[in-house]
């Protein structure tokens, strides 16, 4: 997946609850760094950095910061903040800045009251009023932007070449089948293009994988 030139971000992320937690107790200097580790990952491929020792010491170079500061501050925003967390042995973000460039955004988006908005013009703030309103939980808008972070991560030509999904996807494939299935299907787009041919949005491949799957095991996942 090609890296990422830009990282756009409201002007108001600070106000995110992870982001105003990480501040409350690291100030300045960690919001900084929080977001010099985001530059730095959205320069990479794939928009995650490798986790281990060395590439970890590196990066808190980067950052400016002692290796020992810089490694219990990267686990507080794992662990407490919830802002990273670790992937196939990478260092990912938990919370999505990619979107489409505004030349590409339509003078009007619809937005209806059942959540099927198309998400990826919005920032995570504007994306969370959106779902909260058409009733679902923080919880629910969570674990879809978990979903979404992982075809970005584990199948990114999916992401190229289909519709991304929306929250009620999201929530219909969980409703359906376990986590682990699922991105254990969405492994297998990204290693089969040829799955993809037929489907239109990424929630119809997912679930076409799925629905194979299952008759492969002859019982429900």
């Amino acid at each position: 997946m090609p890296r990422a030139k830009i990282l756009r971000h409201s002007t108001d992320a600070r106000q995110n609850e992870k982001i105003a937690a990480l501040v409350g107790d690291y100030g300045p200097a960690g919001y900084g760094a929080y977001w010099m580790i985001l530059e730095i990952m959205h320069r990479e491929e794939g928009m995650r950095i490798e986790h281990d020792k060395a590439r970890m010491r590196r990066l808190a170079g980067q950052v400016g910061m002692a290796a020992d500061a810089f490694a219990q501050l990267l686990e507080n925003m794992i662990e407490i903040y919830e802002l990273l967390a670790i992937e196939d042995n990478h260092l990912v973000s938990t919370l999505s800045y990619t979107r489409r460039s505004k030349q590409q955004k339509p003078e009007a988006i619809e937005v209806s009251t059942t959540g099927e908005v198309p998400m990826e013009y919005l920032s995570d703030e504007e994306e969370t009023k959106v779902c909260l309103n058409a009733g679902y939980s923080t919880k629910e808008i969570e674990m879809h932007r978990r979903l979404r972070q992982v075809v970005l991560q584990k199948a990114p030509d999916v992401s190229k070449h289909l519709s991304p999904l929306n929250i009620n996807q999201s929530m219909a494939l969980y409703a359906d089948y376990k986590e682990k299935s699922i991105f254990h299907a969405i492994g297998q787009l990204q290693a089969n293009p040829d799955l993809c041919i037929k489907a239109k949005t990424t929630f119809d491949a997912i679930r076409d994988v799925m629905s194979m799957q299952l008759l492969r095991k002859g019982h429900c996942v």
